[in-house]
């Protein structure tokens, strides 16, 4: 029997990596994004998750969804389109890409929001799965390339650790469950690394990797304020992704889980591996 996928979010960081490996795996799977842009050897479709009028025909004849949803004031109502939308189509399952920490009672903003969409899927009447990656250490290679570059490290988050986790893991998770997602219903699974580090611990594997020294300098939260507020970003990003970095100096990402390796059946891919892996991004 089929089993048909639809992935949203599939241009983004977790997206494009889930679409290839599930196409490797030889998968049905359609790729989704609110610009319905292609995506090269998989059927492409349109579903703009604000468009709840519009979601439930791209959602026909998908069997199980995977929910990702952009970082925005909105992604609530957003999460709710969706599910309504599943509801409609007939999914099946629901696999929710959620966050570390996740709890609609968490001290944290980014919590409390990722918390009540994870309970809004749970309550939804339709079986699902949540997966709750950890900070991405691709974040090195995307947002703080050009910082690396420069030779330091600036961010707000004293001397917290996380334990940084790969979007290669976090897709090859995502994979197993969107394959055989009946053996996971109903289960939440916590996607670390295998160790909490700090940034001076980043700043230094990185510098290992270009033989050069990285400094990590931890800035003031009222300077990171200023300094996103300068490139234009909203009072709703800024409280959260500083609600992110609060987190992080409080200690509150620094737990290591099992979960990828029970469901790999192997190591997580430690953070020395990924330094390796892109060290030309920060050349």
């Amino acid at each position: 029997m089929s089993h048909t996928i639809l992935v949203t979010g599939s241009t983004g960081t977790i997206g494009r990596e889930l679409v290839a490996q599930l196409k490797a795996a030889g998968a049905d799977v359609i790729a989704s994004s609110n610009s319905g842009r292609a995506v090269d050897g998989v059927e492409t479709r349109r579903a703009d998750l604000a468009d709840a009028a519009g979601l439930a025909g791209a959602f026909q004849g998908v069997d199980t969804l995977f929910l990702l949803l952009p970082l925005q004031a909105d992604m609530v109502t957003l999460a709710g389109n969706a599910v309504a939308a599943a509801k409609a189509a007939g999914v099946r399952h629901i696999v929710r890409s959620s966050g570390a920490g996740a709890d609609p009672d968490s001290p944290f903003a980014i919590g409390r929001v990722q918390g009540e969409i994870d309970r809004l899927v749970a309550q939804s009447g339709i079986a699902y799965t949540i997966t709750r990656p950890n900070c991405f250490m691709q974040n090195f290679v995307t947002f703080y390339a050009d910082m690396i570059r420069a030779g330091a490290l600036y961010l707000p988050q004293g001397d917290g650790r996380a334990s940084f986790v790969d979007v290669r893991d976090i897709a090859a998770v995502d994979a197993a469950i969107l394959l055989h997602p009946a053996d996971h219903s109903g289960r939440t699974y916590d996607l670390t690394g295998d160790a909490a580090l700090s940034n001076t611990d980043v700043a230094a594997r990185i510098g290992a990797v270009l033989g050069r020294r990285v400094e990590y300098v931890a800035v003031a939260d009222d300077a990171a304020i200023a300094s996103m507020r300068d490139a234009g970003v909203d009072a709703w990003s800024i409280d959260t992704l500083m609600s992110l970095n609060r987190m992080i100096a409080a200690g509150a990402a620094a737990a290591v889980s099992t979960d990828v390796r029970t469901l790999l059946g192997r190591a997580p891919i430690p953070f020395e591996q990924f330094a390796a892996d892109h060290v030309g991004r920060w050349r």
